[in-house]
């Protein structure tokens, strides 16, 4: 009697894993066939048949990083004041960044974020996503002002780009070597420059 079909030889979530760690490193266009092969431990037909092509790869990569790799981060917009919320959400990037389990740095801009015309849509989402971010955290201060927990001369869009760049300068920084307590130290002068309990001052 003939096999309808063959169980997988490989973990899927493993091999997606290796997967998110090339692009991680190499970015979307400079990771290759061979290199996401290789680190997979699987052949190509192996590949298009449980990923059916390398975008579709990568995209399953950006997903499981937000799964896991950034989902710490992300729950900083649950703290309770806004002071807290940046506070937070730069620490946690920092150790994020600095994870030595992983690449230095961040995914979401060292992935994607130069692509030719052909793959500008790969580009395209990666920015997407920053964007969302930045959002994500402008609506949790919108939220703070209207509560009366942000000081009055606080926009809520400026505190959010504002905290988003900080945030893109320790990736780069984190990607160049910079130790995970040098950077501590510069996010927490960051949040202290905005004065966020006493209402002076802006970003």
């Amino acid at each position: 009697m003939s096999r309808i079909g063959r169980p997988r030889l490989f973990d899927a979530d493993e091999a997606l894993d290796a997967a998110l760690r090339v692009f991680w490193t190499q970015g979307y266009e400079g990771a290759t066939l061979s290199h996401l092969t290789e680190a997979m431990g699987i052949n190509r037909p192996a590949l298009y048949a449980a990923f059916h092509s390398k975008k579709e790869l990568f995209y399953q990569a950006v997903d499981r990083y937000y799964a896991f790799d950034a989902a710490h981060t992300l729950q900083a917009l649950v703290e309770p004041t806004a002071r807290q919320v940046v506070e937070q959400y730069l620490l946690r990037s920092v150790e994020q960044l600095t994870d030595e389990r992983r690449p230095m740095g961040c995914f979401v801009l060292q992935g994607g974020f130069v692509c030719g015309p052909e793959n500008q849509d790969v580009a395209d989402h990666m920015a997407g996503l920053r964007h969302a971010a930045e959002t994500d955290l402008r609506r949790r201060f919108m939220r703070a002002k209207a509560a009366g927990d942000l000081p009055s001369d606080h926009d809520p869009a400026e505190l959010a780009a504002y905290v988003v760049t900080v945030r893109h300068g320790l990736a780069v920084m984190a990607r160049d070597g910079s130790p995970r307590d040098a950077l501590t130290r510069t996010a927490r002068r960051a949040v202290a420059g905005l004065a966020l309990d006493s209402g002076r001052g802006r970003p």
